[in-house]
């Protein structure tokens, strides 16, 4: 697994981790709204196997709403932090469905 340091390197991995032969059938968008010392909004659009990242965009409504601070999700990225403990805590807070929570995490090869 590969260690991240910052959102950015994140952000970068992503359509290269991304499995397009999963998602053929999918058309949703992922908003991750970040939290913390350097607050962001990025979309994930999934779309028939293809991924668009949008750094900056607020979609009006997404099929999934991930609120979080960059250095929380950094640290799940890289798996110093469990997703499930970090939304039974409030780091991470999830608005939309789980399942498709977790068939997205699947797409880039989440192994947290």
């Amino acid at each position: 697994m590969a260690r991240y340091s910052s959102f950015d390197d994140v952000l970068a991995s992503y359509p290269d981790r991304f499995n397009g032969d999963k998602a053929q059938t999918m058309d949703d968008r992922v908003h991750m709204h970040l939290t913390g010392d350097e607050p962001r909004d990025v979309t994930l659009y999934v779309h028939h196997g293809e991924l668009d990242v949008i750094d900056g965009e607020v979609p009006e409504d997404p099929t999934l709403k991930l609120t979080a601070k960059a250095e929380d999700w950094v640290a799940i990225e890289n798996g110093d932090l469990n997703p499930m403990m970090a939304m039974m805590q409030g780091k991470v807070k999830m608005k939309g469905s789980v399942p498709f929570a977790t068939k997205f995490m699947g797409l880039f090869g989440y192994g947290g």
